[in-house]
């Protein structure tokens, strides 16, 4: 398989599932009497830092898996170990929908932790 076919559908897994979290989103809101277009407006625009860090973290981490995952496989060292991982389009699907489920948590982990090392933490 070629790497071009793990990313698309890599990228696809991880786009659908950022889709479904999307929905999910302005659908409770608006249960919760938001108006759908303010939903929206929130969901991509809203002026925070805690927001912005969110979005940086989370696509870089979807992008590293990936990297890993798909392109740096057969280098020696580290990232040796993802070998045993069958890169076909089906694993590649369901981990790229798997690390858009999982990057906030692991960013939001990351960066405590990162904070935690830094003196007067």
């Amino acid at each position: 398989m070629s790497n071009k076919s793990a990313w698309l559908f890599y990228l696809l897994g991880a786009f659908l599932t950022l889709g479904w979290k999307f929905i999910r989103y302005v659908r409770t809101e608006k249960q919760h009497g938001r108006p759908a277009r303010d939903a929206i407006a929130e969901w991509f625009f809203e002026d925070s830092v805690d927001n912005t860090t969110s979005w940086f973290t989370t696509v870089s981490i979807v992008w590293c898996a990936g990297a890993v995952l798909i392109d740096l496989r057969e280098r020696e060292g580290i990232f040796q170990w993802i070998a045993v991982v069958p890169l076909h389009i089906a694993v590649a699907f369901a981990f790229g929908g798997l690390m858009e489920l999982a990057a906030p948590s692991i960013a939001k982990n990351l960066v405590k932790w990162i904070i935690s090392k830094m003196p007067g933490a």
